[in-house]
């Protein structure tokens, strides 16, 4: 298998500069520019700027504006010294800022049998609609089995399918997300790495070189998400500023050996350690937590029937971590208040490893590897429901909003003994700041409590047999291999599972690694006096205890407020097979044509599940497929061809194509009927055209994606309250570039 790595271009000795400027379709406003500077014979610094800016392809009906715009802007400032001929000292600086709307999305009304006879028991019509065999339930249990959608209020379920409809009638880029929230992101990257070279032998070696790499990350990241894409305020989740968002740090060392002992040996060897902290909010309230972690746990009374009952103790703290604002603008009671989390995971790895590579002869090489890696991780987190009625913007978001006519009047509130005024409430657009107490009933029966640690280790290796072929009348250059590795990815947590409230959910928590072996051969090779370039390769990849994610549907609110549970567990097996075939051809002076093409299969073997219906009990899942959001077939092509003009100028003109086949988002087991998200086969279609003048100083170019407007889903799934959610990706997009170099 091919792997891409991209690797920042670094300082040179030469004066160099480039401008980029973009524009295009939905606001699209482009800039990159870059100088290169050598300040001596042996200092050289480099900076790059740049700055996207996107108006968005959606239009958003409640916020009457266009949707999904982003703006990010970048900046790289490097520095390479080089001493003499043995030393290279590389110094970068990165940094990243994003502010950017959400992504859009539409819902669409598709219940099932019980969520629509429920409607229709409540009185509500709902003859605009259809039950469906394989339909979305409703969500929770309220109201005669309506859901927790009519929490917010009666008819708050009809108004909400009402939306996700008129959405779809209005356009395909069409939503209705009440938020004006998106993401904040701030993102500094520093880097150093000192390599010496010996330049020739050294002791027994023939050449020795040693490198040392350290980086440091930092970043800051605030994101709100209306997760139910309607005004009707069911479902939004994130970190909004008010809240400490989330912090990410993460910390590398490296040392690198690698050296020629001869003519036919080879080695590289070194250690590598990583440290990341994902922090979520301020943690005060997860420090309350543990400062009276005894109090609270034990302040409880049994009732008639032995469950738990929180008793006085409550403790005041800020929810600086993540909220989760469902159905907070509820004017009937709900045991679903909006919600808080915060606290943090903390991973740190240590690798040994060699390699070495050894020429049998002339022909074939073998190369044989080994790595020892170590893994230390630990997660202490809290969920919490706030302080019930702080969220409550009812009084000035519902009235009067043409687009919830079922939403109650002044008068219902008055009747209700609600208040029709609520001055401290957040607007109709932003999200909630709630209070938040701390008591045995909001974390230890609304919430959870987990922590835990664990050290993962493991060796793997690899042995790898390449043959230099003989070059003849056809092939330039070649080489067949065969390759066997193996892998590893450290166990990790599941750090949301609430055990407090499900206890079968125990054994979940803690996800142990998974290991694979990949079985590869190949072949790469130029041909035709080098105007074709061949790769192919066939693998075979055999996974043990494969971390997958299972969603436990939770549509009737057994396990907590949200629809389903996502955890993470271990399936026994996985056979993973595929096919990667590569062309890279010139058939004409001036033209140039690439093939790729992709396949890909991959089964559970044995695997036995968490079972959702029979907590502590399994569930076989063997020979389903998995949600990898592969398709088996991938082919992408392109063409192009470079006409020499009268005056110098160059003109080349390129169409590439993608395909890939059907593939279902939501349907599991293999070959099973086509889901409401099957995704069929499709192609998208990209051009673009280059003039570059005689001297190539400059360049200008018009280009297009997706310039078929294909219509295909780039994500999709089951949503709450009877409907599915899905996103489609870009229409067509058009627009011009202009990049012109100075120096040399």
């Amino acid at each position: 298998m091919e792997r891409v790595q991209y690797i920042s271009a670094k300082p040179q000795p030469e004066f160099e500069s480039e401008i980029m400027l973009r524009g295009g379709d939905f606001g699209q406003r482009d800039f990159r520019g870059m100088v290169n500077v050598p300040f001596s014979d042996t200092v050289w610094g480099r900076v790059a700027v740049g700055k996207e800016t996107y108006d968005g392809h959606y239009f958003n009906r409640a916020l009457n504006r266009d949707y999904g715009a982003w703006d990010v802007q970048s900046f790289v400032g490097s520095l390479r010294i080089a001493p003499n001929d043995h030393w290279m000292i590389d110094l970068a600086i990165r940094t990243n800022t994003d502010d950017s709307d959400q992504t859009g999305g539409q819902c669409r009304p598709y219940p099932n049998a019980s969520a629509y006879n429920a409607m229709v028991a409540g009185g509500f019509d709902v003859s605009a609609f259809q039950p469906y065999p394989d339909g979305v339930r409703s969500w929770g249990r309220y109201s005669g089995g309506i859901g927790n959608m009519e929490r917010i209020y009666p008819g708050a379920t009809l108004d909400f399918w009402n939306n996700c409809a008129q959405d779809a009638r209005t356009g395909e880029f069409v939503t209705s997300s009440s938020y004006d929230q998106g993401v904040d992101r701030d993102i500094q990257f520093y880097t150093a790495t000192a390599q010496w070279d010996s330049g020739g032998a050294i002791g027994s070696l023939s050449n020795l070189n040693v490198a040392l790499n350290a980086g440091h990350m930092y970043q800051e990241r605030f994101s709100f998400k209306d997760a139910d894409y309607t005004p009707v305020r069911a479902d939004a989740f994130g970190g909004a500023d008010w809240g400490g968002g989330q912090l990410f740090t993460s910390d590398t060392l490296e040392l690198l050996f690698s050296a020629d002992v001869s003519d036919r040996l080879s080695f590289v060897a070194g250690t590598h350690w990583y440290n990341n902290r994902d922090e979520n909010g301020g943690l005060e309230c997860l420090r309350a937590l543990k400062a009276n972690w005894e109090l609270l746990r034990n302040d409880f009374t049994l009732d008639a029937d032995g469950d738990p009952v929180g008793g006085d103790v409550s403790i005041p703290c800020f929810p600086s971590g993540s909220t989760f604002d469902r159905i907070s603008d509820q004017t009937t009671g709900s045991p679903y208040d909006v919600g808080a989390k915060s606290g943090f995971t903390e991973n740190e790895s240590l690798g040994v490893f060699g390699q070495v590579s050894f020429a049998l002869n002339d022909a074939w090489t073998l190369d044989v590897g080994a790595r020892y890696t170590s893994e230390d991780r630990k997660f202490d987190f809290i969920e919490h429901t706030t302080v019930p009625g702080t969220c409550v913007t009812n009084p000035i978001y519902f009235l009067n909003n043409p687009n919830l006519p079922n939403a109650p009047t002044e008068a219902d509130l008055i009747a209700r003994g609600l208040p029709t005024s609520n001055p401290g409430a957040s607007g109709p657009t932003e999200a909630c700041v709630p209070e938040s107490v701390l008591s045995f009933d909001s974390v230890f029966l609304g919430g959870f409590a987990n922590d835990l640690e664990d050290t993962f280790t493991a060796s793997t290796g690899l042995v790898s047999l390449t043959r230099t072929l003989t070059p003849g009348d056809t092939l330039d250059s070649g080489m067949i291999y065969g390759t066997i590795s193996q892998g590893f990815l450290s166990g990790a947590f599941n750090d949301e599972i609430n055990i407090n409230f499900v206890p079968e959910l125990e054994p979940l928590v803690t996800i142990q690694p998974e290991y694979v072996t990949n079985y590869e051969v190949g072949f790469k090779g130029t041909l035709a006096d080098g105007r074709v370039r061949l790769a192919a390769a066939l693998f075979y990849m055999d996974y043990t205890d494969k971390q997958e994610r299972v969603d436990i549907d939770n549509g009737d609110g057994i396990y907590g407020p949200d629809p389903t549970i996502g955890v993470t567990t271990n399936a026994s097996t996985v056979d993973i097979s595929g096919i990667e075939f590569e062309l890279r051809t010139q058939p004409w002076d001036g033209g140039f044509l690439s093939v790729d093409v992709g396949y890909l299969d991959n089964e559970y073997g044995q695997f036995s599940s968490f079972d959702p219906d029979a907590p502590g009990g399994t569930i076989d899942r063997s020979n389903v497929s998995i949600r990898d959001f592969s398709p088996k077939w991938t082919i992408t092509t392109s063409i192009d061809h470079a006409f020499q003009l009268g005056n110098g100028a160059a003109l080349t003109p390129q169409l590439s194509v993608y395909w890939q086949d059907d593939y279902d988002f939501t349907a599991g087991l293999v070959d099973s009927p086509p889901s409401k998200c099957n995704q069929e086969g499709y192609a998208l279609v990209r051009a673009r055209a280059n003039y570059q003048p005689p001297g190539g100083a400059w360049q200008a170019s018009l280009f297009g994606s997706n310039i078929t407007d294909q219509r295909y889903f780039s994500f999709c799934n089951n949503g709450r309250a009877g409907v599915y959610d899905y996103t489609y990706g870009s229409p067509d997009r058009w627009g011009l570039e202009f990049r012109m170099n100075f120096g040399d």
